[in-house]
């Protein structure tokens, strides 16, 4: 090896080229290095990469600098993630990528052993006590890592950062809410640190890197602007504005997806709901089982009766596999839903009839059902009590529309036409998942006292008995079955 070779793997963005075999955009390569100055500049560093989603933080700037640090500065490295796969399932499997080119170190599922000494661990950021209990050897210098930072809480950025003492400092992401430590470090403390940045706009393949312009003008299409949350964050790399009024932020939105609550199927706790459009628009089909909601299908069709023929093919299916009941699937039985909830009538499918102007049923501080089903949706939501479906659409539509108080002093929804205005799709994913996320409409007990538990307290039990029956009187025993 010639000492121009071995003057090219002292340094971390040719040691990425030579030794790694990457090709590195100009400004992971300029991370690189300000993450590891020239000993004549300075012995320490503290950087911050502010990126988008799909740039090469994790498989091309942290893999490069962790075998980097252990190789060539017989350092020790730790690192985390805002969410924990972003370890285990991006970070790590990058760092076995390599694994062939270092015969004598030992990779593991969370770990990388040299000499039976672990020079890389990876931990959750739940367990917050790793940064205080954690002591660097002496004679290696440390490197951490912060990945996914905008979702790491400060009582996990800060022991690691002050209490181990890293000598190489690098906290990245995706940028989310402009709170918390990630945004501190990128606002009112950016004089500590060297700063970079990095979109999806900087990586287009017309340029000679790895994303389609096609792939970005879809997305920003698809979310309606530049200014959506979602494009903020993932696209542009820059904190997201919250939408005024908005249901949900970003980095709410995150942290459920992120640290979802422990699957629960519960006993008989069984929800479908299905948002019908008609005439060859969108229709969603949703289910909740416990606490954890999917969208089973979504399709176009324009015939009606191909419509309830796919629907009554889908509740037959889960009834078959986990037990849901005609009673336990609801449907929005407005406009064009309502011949649909007819047909199904005649074809032995008597279902809910969820109508979005009705009242609320458990919260009166709403002001109409579809309000009340958003509202405490995506309250859930924030308190981190659902396991959400991974789906682009239901995010946007999610972030995106906004709850105020009306005249009346009660939260409303932002009316469907005034939201697709401006060429928004119809929310029908949202209308669906957040409708199943609800109790069982058609299945809560009625108090013979004449009160209503959960419902409002001005109906009594014939009342509710009759309502929307056509004046039948159904006895709330028979109502349940």
């Amino acid at each position: 090896m010639t000492p121009e070779q071995i003057a090219r793997l002292t340094r971390p963005n040719t040691y990425a080229m030579d030794r790694l075999g990457m090709k590195l955009h100009p400004v992971q390569a300029d991370v690189l290095k300000d993450l590891f100055p020239k000993r004549s500049e300075k012995k320490s560093s503290r950087v911050s990469f502010r990126c988008a989603n799909e740039v090469g933080k994790t498989s091309s700037v942290a893999t490069t600098a962790i075998l980097y640090a252990i190789e060539i500065l017989n350092a020790q490295v730790i690192s985390t993630a805002g969410v924990w796969m972003q370890v285990a399932q991006q970070l790590i499997p990058n760092l076995k990528r390599f694994s062939h080119l270092y015969p004598k170190w030992q990779f593991n599922e969370a770990a990388i052993k040299v000499n039976g000494v672990d020079r890389y661990v990876g931990f959750s950021t739940r367990d917050e006590g790793f940064a205080q209990g954690f002591h660097k050897r002496d004679g290696m210098p440390l490197l951490a890592i912060i990945d996914e930072a905008a979702a790491v809480s400060d009582s996990v950025i800060d022991p690691i950062e002050d209490r181990c003492n890293p000598d190489f400092f690098l906290i990245m992401g995706s940028p989310l809410d402009p709170v918390g430590r990630f945004y501190d470090i990128e606002t009112k403390l950016a004089k500590y640190y060297t700063h970079h940045h990095l979109n999806q706009l900087m990586c287009l393949t017309k340029d000679g890197y790895w994303i389609e312009e096609e792939s970005v003008n879809r997305k920003i299409e698809k979310y309606g602007s530049r200014e959506h949350p979602f494009i903020q964050s993932n696209v542009l790399g820059e904190f997201s504005k919250k939408i005024e009024n908005a249901l949900l932020s970003l980095g709410e939105y995150n942290a459920c997806v992120s640290n979802p609550p422990e699957y629960k199927a519960g006993v008989n706790d069984r929800h479908a709901f299905i948002d019908v459009a008609g005439g060859g628009d969108k229709n969603v089909y949703a289910f909740r089982m416990g606490n954890k909601v999917r969208i089973v299908k979504k399709w176009v069709e324009k015939s009606e009766m191909a419509t309830c023929g796919e629907i009554i093919a889908i509740s037959t299916r889960l009834r078959r596999e986990y037990g849901l009941q005609p009673e336990e699937i609801s449907m929005d039985a407005s406009g064009a839903g309502k011949p649909m909830a007819d047909r199904l009538r005649e074809m032995g499918w008597d279902l809910f009839r969820f109508t979005g102007q009705s009242k609320t049923r458990y919260d009166q501080e709403y002001s109409n059902a579809i309000s009340e089903v958003w509202g405490l949706g995506t309250m859930k939501i924030k308190n981190c009590d659902i396991i959400l479906p991974d789906d682009d659409d239901f995010r946007s539509q999610v972030l995106s529309r906004a709850l105020k108080r009306n005249s009346a002093g009660k939260f409303q929804v932002q009316p469907k036409d005034e939201y697709c205005r401006g060429g928004k799709p119809s929310p029908d994913e949202a209308d669906a998942v957040l409708g199943a996320m609800m109790p069982c409409f058609s299945c809560k007990s009625v108090n013979l006292t004449g009160e209503a538990r959960e419902f409002e307290r001005d109906h009594g039990w014939v009342e509710k008995a009759t309502e929307g029956r056509g004046g039948q009187c159904i006895l709330p025993a028979e109502a349940c079955l």
